[in-house]
């Protein structure tokens, strides 16, 4: 995607960690503030001007709580905002139709923790074919897959249990797609599907 837009763009690979934010919400604020420090630091001997995540985790934690530990000479954004950024600027257009039904389920990181629930919606709107159904329960009170903050991997029958219910919330808007803009939220909700 970056590439077809023209977009000026550097992966870290071997070289990025971890941003640290499980380790935060599990409670072992040393050793995040460790990494954070690290990642901060190169970040920042980078010079770049934003950096992109496609991680609900990732950008709140970068976002927000980065900034708490030190100075940040960069702009975070998740994946989506920065492509409605691409759309808007002509870089990116999209010509053939995907006739989908989708229902999107906020992850809570992205919504509730970082206040973005309206740019997936855009970029569901701006895709020609695609309708999107709301559930119930969405926004800010939509319902959590149970696969973040580190519930998975300590309580992995409740996570099952709290996926199961936001499949079946997903189930009841009649949609053919579940869609999310979270990994953690995409592999949660796969156990629920499962």
């Amino acid at each position: 995607i970056f590439q077809t837009a023209g977009v000026d763009f550097g992966i870290l690979g071997v070289k990025e960690r971890c941003c640290g934010s499980v380790l935060l919400r599990m409670g072992d604020r040393a050793s995040f503030e460790n990494i954070c420090k690290l990642n901060i630091d190169q970040f920042n001997e980078l010079g770049i001007k934003k950096l992109v995540t496609s991680c609900a985790g990732c950008l709140k934690t970068i976002r927000e709580d980065y900034a708490k530990v030190g100075k940040m000479n960069f702009q975070v954004q998740h994946t989506i905002e920065f492509i409605i950024e691409l759309i808007k600027q002509g870089k990116l257009k999209f010509t053939k139709e995907v006739p989908l039904t989708v229902t999107y389920h906020d992850p809570c990181h992205l919504g509730r923790h970082a206040g973005v629930f309206d740019a997936p919606r855009e970029l569901l709107s701006l895709l020609p074919g695609v309708k999107l159904v709301e559930m119930e329960r969405n926004r800010e009170n939509s319902r959590c897959c149970g696969a973040g903050g580190g519930l998975k991997s300590g309580y992995p029958d409740m996570q099952n249990q709290i996926s199961q219910k936001r499949v079946a919330d997903a189930l009841a808007t009649g949609a053919t797609e579940l869609v999310s803009a979270c990994p953690f939220c995409y592999q949660g909700l796969q156990i629920g599907i499962q």
